[in-house]
């Protein structure tokens, strides 16, 4: 809030019901007005009130920008729980479908003893055929040519939890390791050229803690992730939660409303995912002049003072047809090569 009280919302003009697209045009309408450059050939008394004025105006904006940013954190931690609880629910109910079908079994196994016999022999090959796999840390350096000419880890840190939600609200969790001290290259848990999720961080818990189940142990600092494996530090935090879908969400507005640093997380780690994968097609979308590139370096210099001021005008100029179009694609290239563990 501007240091002598003034309401930001009567400094700027703007209602509490502004979004932040409105407060940005105030904002910048009010700039054009008393930027202190604009006014250089005045009196010196005139120069030092436009100079005062502009700091109000830009304490104002920071503190009406930093509300909506802290509602909007706040609102995705109430919608991410509210999936949480869906979740559940929807577990609750295969479950309870689980019991019923087995009740049905059971009674069918009353009535034809042969049938039921070769029901339970399918099922057993199904189980079988969804136990966990053997994972294996996957990356191009990981692969068994690196393997044989030494270590491709180049860093000591350890794995770290990540969580991603995918299109439809489903939450799966995994673990990245860096590979580099610069942290530009990242290796995930993966079989058979699939990216492993699993439905819950317990169920994962389980899996890394039977290190003869996997081959993921010889990432440095495992010890130190087995150590904690059982700690709440093990969750993945907001740094390291990424929600596809709400990426999706964002697409449905012109890009001048998206949120910066939430597509270049996201842009980050589909990028990390395609290089770990072998994903062409994604590398291909993400290249160095494509739309999503375009975009992604507009983020990345919105927020600068100077030369923030004509990416943000060249954002709010784009349509987003075709970076919504690229973004899609890229995010159903990159589930398509998702296995599933329970």
């Amino acid at each position: 809030m501007p240091s002598d009280g003034q309401d930001p919302y009567t400094l700027l003009g703007v209602t509490r019901d502004s979004s932040v697209a409105e407060i940005r045009e105030r904002y910048l309408v009010l700039v054009q007005i008393w930027h202190p450059d604009r006014h250089q050939s005045s009196p010196e008394s005139v120069r030092a009130e436009v100079t005062r004025q502009m700091q109000r105006i830009n304490a104002a904006y920071k503190h009406l920008t930093d509300a909506h940013e802290r509602e909007g954190r706040a609102r995705q931690a109430r919608e991410r729980q509210d999936r949480e609880r869906q979740n559940r629910e929807r577990q609750a109910r295969a479950r309870q479908d689980r019991e019923r079908e087995a009740r049905e079994r059971e009674a069918r196994e009353r009535q034809d003893p042969e049938r039921l016999r070769k029901e339970r022999q399918d099922r057993e090959r199904e189980t079988r055929e969804r136990e966990h796999p053997r994972a294996r840390w996957t990356h191009p350096r990981c692969d068994g040519a690196s393997q044989r000419q030494g270590s491709p880890w180049d860093t000591a840190t350890s794995a770290h939890p990540v969580a991603i939600t995918l299109r439809y609200g489903e939450i799966g969790y995994t673990l990245r390791a860096y590979l580099d001290d610069q942290r530009t290259e990242a290796a995930f848990p993966g079989t058979q050229g699939h990216l492993l999720l699993f439905r819950s961080v317990a169920s994962m818990r389980t899996y890394l803690a039977r290190v003869e189940a996997h081959e993921l142990s010889g990432v440095p600092g495992w010890e130190s992730l087995l150590d904690r494996i059982g700690d709440t530090s093990f969750e993945p935090d907001d740094e390291h939660f990424y929600e596809f879908d709400l990426i999706l969400h964002s697409l449905r507005f012109p890009p001048a409303q998206w949120v910066p640093a939430l597509f270049i997380a996201h842009r980050d780690v589909v990028g990390e995912i395609a290089e770990a994968f072998r994903l062409d097609d994604v590398l291909n979308l993400l290249a160095a002049g494509s739309p999503l590139d375009q975009l992604d370096n507009l983020f990345r210099i919105a927020d600068r003072p100077l030369a923030g001021w004509a990416a943000r005008r060249h954002l709010a100029s784009q349509q987003g047809a075709q970076a919504s179009t690229v973004w899609r694609k890229a995010i159903r290239e990159v589930e398509e090569r998702v296995r599933w563990l329970r």
